[in-house]
């Protein structure tokens, strides 16, 4: 924009943040095993050669080693022999890390449970539309034997609840899509467990075994609106019973 004297005035510049010694090591290693530079079972140079090749503290390495292996990408072995070592590459410990997040936003109310519902409708909604046309003969058996374990009467509530995220989990992986299935998987481990044993004494087990064995027969027959559908009514039921709980 031109100034009183006709000339266009110069920019505003500010400052850049620099990275932190530890982000510039983390974010080294990650790069170098996504490009291929790192493989699975590879050892990372010592925390010293590291610390002198980074420039940065031995404090430094360490808390970023320390940041990989919460990830998952990394395991580090003590004593004679051991050192850090590259993993193969797994959602599970994200999803972990990610659910155990989610967790602590809902006990703060930094996030509540119709914002939750919301994501998770939206999900496994997708999911199971695209485990529609994906699923293969092994998915079908996988949910197949959970629905029949989970229609024992004997089954304690604890483990009928667990494998209720079981088939939730199958359902997901139908999809064969790890970047939806990783924040699904994060709902169903932690926070989603949580939630039904709130809900408990409202459950009725035939209902909820009903509606898990409609999602399966529409995922069955590549009915992608049927199984989309089918979501839909099951977390319907869901979200009136947190509603009747007082679940908030």
């Amino acid at each position: 924009m031109p100034n009183d004297n006709g000339r266009q005035a110069a920019p505003t510049f500010s400052p850049v943040p620099v990275m932190r010694p530890v982000d510039q090591v983390r974010i080294s290693i990650v790069q170098a095993i996504a490009t291929g530079a790192l493989r699975p079972g590879d050892r990372l140079p010592s925390e010293l050669d590291q610390a002198r090749g980074f420039q940065v503290s031995r404090a430094a390495v360490r808390e970023a080693l320390r940041s990989l292996v919460e990830m998952g990408l990394v395991t580090t072995v003590q004593g004679r022999g051991g050192g850090s070592f590259v993993n193969r590459v797994d959602a599970g410990p994200v999803a972990r890390n990610l659910g155990e997040a989610m967790d602590v936003l809902l006990h703060l109310d930094a996030i509540n449970v119709s914002e939750l519902l919301e994501a998770r409708r939206a999900l496994e909604g997708t999911c199971a539309r695209l485990g529609a046309k994906r699923r293969s003969a092994r998915d079908l058996q996988a949910m197949e034997e959970l629905l029949g374990q989970a229609r024992d009467a004997a089954l304690s509530d604890a483990d009928w609840l667990a494998l209720d995220v079981r088939f939730h989990r199958a359902v997901a992986g139908c999809a064969r899509n790890r970047v939806l299935v990783v924040p699904l998987f994060a709902l169903h481990a932690i926070v989603q467990p949580r939630l039904n044993e709130e809900i408990l004494p409202l459950l009725r087990r035939d209902e909820i075994n009903a509606e898990h064995t409609a999602i399966a027969a529409a995922i069955r027959d590549r009915d992608a609106d049927a199984a989309t559908a089918a979501v839909d009514h099951h977390l319907d039921r869901l979200e009136r019973l947190y509603r009747r709980a007082g679940v908030r």
